[in-house]
């Protein structure tokens, strides 16, 4: 049973920073059946049902990178163990944003997500998940954007980026919607921050997203509680940090700013004024560390958090 929940939290961390979902709701059967072999090993010595994971492998001590696959990730992220006695109602971080050259099939990014496990399979966790990141093949640019996800069975059928299915319910004047251009960035003169909030309202089950650029956060528009099997009531795992992607062709890319937070060169990206947030919409600061995942810690990781505040990142340049 232990193993299982380190398998499902393996699956946290994937579906927080590596799903592909891609511009379809359902992932393709080729791209899903890439690492299906290792997946189904997993799953089935674990004593979970026998089904396919999404289609980006994520390199951690539980879950080994499959050599097969066509992509290389790595992630430095902080997350709660999880259970189903663990209640979360809302996360809010303040993020440095900051652009990187990329090529299409590079992808780097940062989020936070709220999940709940369901009943213990795979098909039945549901995520939502915030965060800018930049993917030159999605968007067509090297700039970062706003994006969020969400599914409520593991992407099996269900979720997406941004709006391009049906699900986020964009804010009437909403300032921004998902997918929208961050911009200014931060250079070496100054940091230019993103301020994300993501909470459930508790009269109408909605997850609510909030979003300031250097300043206080307002609505963006929900997610909302129809669209849940489990997330409708409340959360039981939390998750956030960095992550990135390339094609093995490629290098991988800069996490955050592409410093690395132990080097004492340059500064390191960085999340401030974390807090949860309770069911009355109050926010309180995130003052004890939580579990940190790092697939390769020599390219990219993410410092203890102390006073509401961590560290994360890496140059990039890594190999699988």
């Amino acid at each position: 049973m232990f193993r299982l929940v380190q398998l499902l939290q393996a699956t946290a961390l994937c579906v927080l920073f590596l799903v592909d979902a891609k511009r379809t709701v359902r992932l393709s059967p080729s791209v899903q059946e890439e690492n299906d072999s290792l997946v189904r090993y997993l799953l089935k010595h674990d004593g979970a049902p026998n089904r396919k994971m999404m289609s980006n492998s994520i390199q951690m001590k539980h879950v080994v990178q499959d050599i097969n696959s066509a992509n290389v990730s790595h992630f430095a992220a902080h997350q709660s163990t999880g259970g189903p006695n663990d209640n979360y109602y809302g996360l809010r971080a303040t993020m440095d944003v900051y652009g990187h050259d990329l090529k299409p099939g590079q992808q780097s990014g940062t989020g936070l997500s709220l999940s709940h496990f369901g009943d213990g399979k795979l098909s039945s966790y549901n995520d939502v998940t915030v965060g800018w990141h930049i993917d030159p093949e999605r968007y067509g640019d090297s700039h970062p954007h706003l994006y969020t996800s969400w599914t409520r069975d593991g992407y099996e059928t269900t979720g997406c980026y941004n709006m391009d299915c049906p699900g986020f319910v964009r804010a009437n004047g909403a300032a921004v919607a998902p997918g929208a251009l961050i911009d200014p960035v931060s250079d070496g003169k100054s940091l230019q921050n993103v301020t994300l909030e993501l909470l459930l309202d508790k009269t109408s089950g909605d997850w609510w997203l909030y979003y300031g650029l250097n300043s206080v956060p307002t609505a963006v528009g929900c997610y909302p509680k129809s669209l849940f099997t489990y997330l409708g009531e409340k959360a039981n795992a939390i998750a956030f940090g960095g992550y990135v992607l390339a094609r093995r062709a490629l290098p991988t890319p800069p996490m955050g700013s592409g410093a690395h937070p132990h080097s004492s060169n340059s500064r390191a990206a960085s999340f401030t004024n974390l807090g949860l947030i309770d069911q009355d919409g109050k926010s309180n600061p995130i003052m004890t560390d939580l579990r940190a995942n790092m697939g390769n810690e020599q390219c990219y990781a993410v410092t203890p958090i102390v006073r509401a505040e961590c560290f994360y990142g890496g140059p990039g340049g890594c190999m699988p």
